[in-house]
């Protein structure tokens, strides 16, 4: 979730082999349903299988980070379509531990930032991590979220990784392994849906969907992000636009007084922001497909629930509940159904 375009980094070639994703990529991307496997075969059960070491590898991802963001659409799938230009963003984040138990490690982003010479802290993106989860809540095209069932032998062994807006709001979320062979701790997803990115969402209407394969590796200086994704077209003829290859390098910085004043400026909220968690949490459980709408009365979702924070503690529940049910839509659009289903 890159923050803000900057032209200044090199463009880097990036090999072709990103090419073999796209029969198989766009076979799925049609499927009825994203990231199911043929058949019901179980498993083999690794003997690698390690999630205390899973786990200690997802830490490792806390703490102060320069990060900079690369996209780049290398190839068009459809007739006349031009790639776009080379998209190139950095940022300075802060990633606070939410959460850390055997079975789970909750990670929130926050953005330090320089505003009329002043620099500011901002709220950025969210990432849950769950070993052995049987429960995932998948994007499913136009808006729309839909929770699905996986059997035990379908996630052994395997962390899911779920990503959230800045305001706790759904983003996407996927399931893989983590190893570490040749000394390099990596997670891997199967396919995932994702929205479109920030840095497109208001800017493009071509496609409806990123099915994305994502990769996440510890480096010696920090981590990396990498994804290949496919830009997918939904409706009755399901089709790829573009193939997108993108890479966020997370490069470690010390912690300093900046970013200890962005842990401690976010730790100032965390009791409202909390409280937004358990709200959407309730809001995920009693609609198992669930359509939320971009605005009301004109604004954004982010800024109705940021608005929210100062509200007294006895009416604040109540008053977040309120926010999120006017962003859900009651009946839900054919269109969000993909082909097949």
């Amino acid at each position: 979730m890159p923050p803000s375009a900057s032209p200044s980094w090199p463009l880097q070639e990036r090999p072709w082999r990103v090419l073999a994703l796209s029969t198989l990529a766009l076979t799925l991307a049609c499927a009825s349903r994203p990231g199911v496997s043929a058949g019901n075969e179980e498993r083999p059960v690794s003997s690698a299988c390690d999630p205390e070491r899973d786990r200690a590898a997802i830490l490792q991802m806390a703490g102060n980070y320069r990060v900079g963001f690369a996209f780049d659409e290398t190839v068009g799938f459809s007739e006349g379509y031009t790639p776009h230009a080379p998209y190139r963003a950095n940022a300075t984040e802060w990633v606070e531990v939410l959460e850390d138990t055997p079975r789970k490690v909750s990670l929130q982003h926050v953005l330090m930032a320089e505003r009329d010479g002043k620099r500011t802290t901002l709220k950025h993106w969210r990432q849950d991590w769950t070993f052995e989860d049987t429960t995932l809540l998948e994007f499913r095209g136009h808006r729309t979220w839909e929770r699905r069932e996986l059997a035990p032998h379908e996630v052994t062994c395997t962390w899911s990784q779920a990503v959230y807006e800045v305001d706790d709001g759904p983003r996407y979320e996927g399931y893989g392994r983590w190893t570490h062979a040749h000394g390099v701790s990596a997670w891997q997803s199967e396919e995932t849906w994702r929205p479109l990115p920030r840095r497109e969402y208001t800017k493009r209407s071509d496609y409806d969907v990123l099915v994305t394969t994502n990769r996440h590796a510890l480096t010696p200086r920090g981590w990396v992000h990498e994804q290949d994704s496919l830009k997918v077209v939904l409706g009755p003829a399901p089709h790829a636009l573009a193939q997108e290859h993108g890479l966020n390098l997370y490069t470690r910085q010390p912690t300093d007084a900046a970013s200890t004043a962005t842990s401690t400026a976010w730790k100032e909220t965390q009791g409202f922001w909390s409280e937004v968690r358990d709200e959407w949490q309730a809001l995920f459980q009693s609609h198992p497909r669930l359509t939320l709408r971009d605005s009301v009365d004109g604004k954004p979702r982010y800024e109705h629930l940021f608005a929210l924070e100062n509200t007294a503690a006895s009416e604040r529940r109540e008053r977040i509940r309120a926010t999120l049910e006017r962003f859900v839509e009651t009946a839900v659009s054919a269109r969000a159904t993909p082909a097949g289903e």
